[in-house]
Formats: structure tokens, sequence, C-alpha cells
């Protein structure tokens, strides 16, 4: 699949062959971005096109996908909720020598120096949080089908197909265990929406 990496961020999308005189862009809930063609257009002007609509289509993704996306926005305080397998945990927060963040008897713990700005913080429980989901995914996909299961990147897409697996958004480990199945169901059947 072709991939256009644009502002630090990936866009992987299919190409569909087909009698247009336009390049259209359509953007799949499960399967991400899917651009038609016609079969004489060049891979340089189509990789030009989705890179000329980039913003639109991370703004549209992620305001479909508004609840994967949550932990970008995260803040370093006590009313933060974070999302795990469909359910919402309480962020407690301290004031520590080094960064740390972990999952502990129902609440998220993330400590940090009190020397740091409300922006430094705010960007290390992004980064911190984002692994620490990143690796959960790993552990807990595998875990929810018996086909195999595994965490990919974000490619601006719920999962994807690939022979005999399913490569599932780490991003998905945020909602349910049954959410996340029905997804992997969706993929194995190769559905559209």
């Amino acid at each position: 699949m072709p991939t256009v990496t644009f502002d630090k961020r990936k866009i992987t999308y299919t190409v569909e062959k087909q009698e247009v005189s336009f390049i259209k862009i359509y953007l799949d809930d499960l399967n991400g971005v899917k651009v038609t063609v016609s079969p004489q257009k060049e891979e340089a002007k189509i990789q030009a096109f989705v890179e000329k609509k980039a913003d639109w289509i991370f703004e549209k993704w992620q305001k479909t996908h508004e609840d994967l996306y949550a932990v970008d926005e995260f803040t370093a305080s006590e009313n933060e909720k974070i999302s795990y397998l469909g359910r919402s945990y309480r962020l407690k927060i301290e004031h520590k020598d080094e960064a740390h963040f972990a999952f502990r008897k129902g609440t998220f713990l993330f400590a940090y120096p009190e020397t740091w700005t409300a922006e430094e913080a705010n960007q290390q429980l992004r980064i911190e949080a984002s692994q620490w989901l990143s690796r959960k995914a790993e552990e807990k996909f595998s875990m929810l089908s018996d086909v195999q299961v595994l965490s990919e990147q974000d490619y601006l897409r719920l999962g994807v197909k690939d022979q005999d697996r399913i490569h599932l958004n780490w991003r998905l480990v945020q909602r349910s265990k049954q959410k996340i199945q029905e997804t992997i169901e969706d993929l194995i059947h190769e559905k559209t929406c």
C-alpha cells in the first residue's frame, strides 16, 4: 500500500483504478483512505494529490474517531480520564524526580518533576500514555480472536486484513473488547463502511 508522510504523520491509502476524469478520495470508516483514479494517472500525481489533501484527511478522520485521539490532548491534571478497553480510569498526578506512567489498582499514575512547565508535563504525559496504550494493544489484541491479530501504527485506518492476519490500529485499545472484536470480525469478512 502506498504511504505518504506529511507533517511527521503517515497516511496509508489504497488506489483503485477506474475510468474517471478526476481523482477521488474516500475515507472508509474501517479501512481508511481510498483513492480512485483513472488507469493512466501517474503515481507521482496521485501522491501529490494525497499530500495536498492531507490536512483535510487528518481532520476528517480524527473527527470521525474522536475517542481514539483523546490521548493526543491529555493534560496533566487530576480531572483527566484515560480510556482503556472501554472503561475510563482516573489519572492521579504526583511530583517525583523522574517522569513515570503506570496503571495500578484501577488508576493511572503520572509522576513528573515539579520543575517542569505545564506544557512539558502535558507533552510527556501524551508520550508516556501513547507508549503504554500501544504496548497494551500488542498484548491484548491477540487474546480477542482465534485469528492472528497484530497491533500496528496509526495509518488512519482501524485495521486491515493481510492474508490470514489482522492488523489493528493500536489506538483501538481504548475501545471496549466487544467493539474491538466487532472491528476484527468486520475486517475478517472484508467489510467496508
